[in-house]
């Protein structure tokens, strides 16, 4: 009776195109003569008719390519090139500052006129002031101060009133950082309105040529104009710059004075008091 312990086992048969190393590395390891060529054992070799049969596959990804294109496409791809371009602009010119050097009296070195007097000594006739003298007082007399998260990075440089006709423009210079400007301004439009026989100064945040034509603008962010809705947000600021001296307030408001803004020779501001003609 043969032992099966004694019997031989046979080696197992490796599948044929297998190897050991599985994916890496195929073949029988036999090489056959005219395999090596001129390029050394990496090198693979292309019959032309291989070679035209890969031309003929990347026709034909270019043809479903082209069969893919659209003039809906082209469009898509216009107003998406439009809007990012168009962003990007606008994210620019906010942080591109206001050039303050053509407000007379910013930043020259003029005698500031004491404004406080001359309104006290008008006993509420007109009073005129220009630009330059105007931006002269609120350099000596007001300081500003950035509180909040901001004033971290942020502090305040000044602040400057540029007249327009028909309107003023309130820029507040701040400083970021070390030394970039950023300015931010408002447009102020005043009137008097009658309220139950009694009047009353209106202030709305608005001024200058609309934006595409049907939307007022309310002032800027660095040199880019925003809607009116935008720039409301710079009630509080300067709701504090009337409290700095509620002594100038107090006369505007006893003889009912309103601001006309003009522009010439000399921009300037009269402060005409209230008649019921008016």
């Amino acid at each position: 009776m043969a032992h099966s312990g004694n019997r031989k086992r046979k080696p197992k048969r490796a599948p044929e195109g297998r190897s050991l190393w599985g994916s890496l590395f195929q073949g029988d390891g036999k090489v056959q003569a005219g395999e090596l060529d001129e390029g050394g054992f990496f090198h693979q070799t292309t019959e032309p008719e291989e070679r035209s049969v890969h031309r003929m596959h990347y026709g034909a990804f270019l043809l479903h390519q082209w069969a893919r294109f659209s003039v809906w496409t082209l469009v898509a791809t216009g107003i998406f090139l439009a809007f990012t371009g168009a962003l990007f602009i606008i994210t620019l010119r906010m942080w591109v500052p206001q050039d303050l050097h053509d407000v007379a009296g910013y930043d020259d070195a003029g005698t500031p006129r004491d404004l406080l007097s001359v309104l006290q000594n008008a006993n509420g006739a007109p009073v005129t002031i220009t630009e330059a003298e105007l931006n002269r007082y609120l350099r000596d007399n007001y300081r500003m101060s950035q509180t909040g998260i901001f004033s971290i990075l942020t502090h305040g440089q000044g602040l400057a009133v540029r007249i327009h006709d028909g309107y003023a423009e309130v820029i507040f210079d701040r400083i970021i950082g070390s030394d970039m400007h950023q300015t931010t301004a408002a447009n102020l439009t005043f009137s008097q309105v009658n309220e139950l026989g009694q009047p009353k100064l209106q202030v709305d945040f608005r001024g200058g040529p609309p934006m595409l034509g049907t939307i007022p603008v309310g002032g800027r962010i660095g040199c880019m104009p925003m809607p009116r809705r935008y720039i409301s947000m710079l009630k509080p600021p300067l709701e504090s710059l009337l409290n700095c001296n509620p002594e100038i307030a107090k006369l505007i408001e006893q003889y009912h004075y309103c601001p006309i803004f003009t522009e010439g020779q000399e921009h300037r501001v009269t402060l005409v008091p209230y008649t019921p003609s008016h």
